[in-house]
């Protein structure tokens, strides 16, 4: 028998991308794209991975 779990990342997981998914119903895939950059460029903990993710690519596309 299974037991029961507090917490279900599956569902979770689900659960936000239908709301990403109604949030941005109405709008164009690239004003979507432009919203979604902006936000991770304004979280304190995304905006760093970004920043390390571009400069990353910077680096392989000049080589």
């Amino acid at each position: 028998m299974k037991k029961f779990k507090e917490f279900d990342c599956v569902k979770m997981k689900w659960d936000i991308q239908r709301q990403i998914d109604n949030e941005f119903a109405d709008i164009s895939d690239e004003e979507a794209n432009r919203i979604q950059k902006k936000r991770i460029a304004q979280n304190p903990i995304l905006s760093t991975f970004l920043k390390k993710v571009s400069l990353s690519k910077r680096i392989v596309l000049n080589e």
